[in-house]
């Protein structure tokens, strides 16, 4: 699936995308992308900064180089493999972070409220992470 068939397939309703790999070009800046969920994908360097992500479930998917900050993640999930990913600046209102992989350690959602909500580069692995 590319960038514009995913939009396409969002503005007609569709809300959970499985099995489906985003890479660098692919922005979703901006956008407001609520109530969605991400299954078993792979998301490598796509820019999600400022975008609405209010509700949504990242589930078993490889995050990697992800640029949430800014972005609305009130109510979201993420529980998946979450390296070198910015998350300064989001809204994280009832946010849960849970069973993360990164940097072959299990994260929770003591290292994001310590650590990984004030990530501005991407980069943990100097930090101390529970």
């Amino acid at each position: 699936m590319d960038i514009s068939d995913f939009f396409e397939a969002y503005q007609v309703g569709r809300r959970h995308f499985k099995d489906v790999d985003f890479n660098e070009s692919d922005n979703f800046s901006q956008q407001d992308l609520s109530n969605i969920i991400f299954e078993n994908c792979f998301l490598h360097s796509t820019d999600f900064s400022g975008s609405n992500l209010s509700n949504s479930q990242f589930l078993n998917c490889n995050i990697k180089c992800i640029d949430f900050r800014k972005a609305n993640l009130s109510n979201a999930l993420i529980k998946n493999s979450v390296e070198c990913s910015m998350f300064k600046g989001v809204i994280a209102a009832n946010f849960k972070f849970e069973e993360n992989w990164c940097y072959g350690v299990v994260v929770g959602q003591a290292s994001f409220d310590e650590i990984f909500i004030n990530e501005d580069e991407g980069d943990f692995r100097s930090k101390t992470i529970q």
